[in-house]
């Protein structure tokens, strides 16, 4: 039993010590010059591109499934937006 807690101990103690001097690569050092940041705005592309290509698939598949058509929608979002914007010009709201 003395050598688990001594085993865990040393385990924690290098868990704690050894991320304050390792780096996560050599390219994440430097964030101000151009390099850093393309290689940022490229991880972020992509890693937002499958969650981008797959909510588009997912959402026409979502709104044919229930039987939307986009011209519904686009009517339904002009109204709506069309009543905002003469609410907030002050102007009398009209159901059309």
């Amino acid at each position: 039993m003395y050598r688990f807690f001594l085993w865990t101990s040393v385990l924690i103690l290098v868990m704690l010590v050894a991320p304050m001097s390792l780096e996560a690569c050599p390219g994440c050092k430097d964030l101000d010059d151009p390099i850093g940041k393309g290689f940022n705005w490229s991880i972020l592309f992509m890693i937002a591109m499958p969650f981008t290509v797959f909510g588009l698939i997912g959402g026409a598949i979502f709104l044919q499934w229930n039987g939307y058509r986009l011209s519904v929608i686009g009517s339904r979002l002009k109204k709506d937006f069309l009543r905002i914007r003469n609410f907030l010009n002050g102007q009398p709201a009209t159901d059309n």
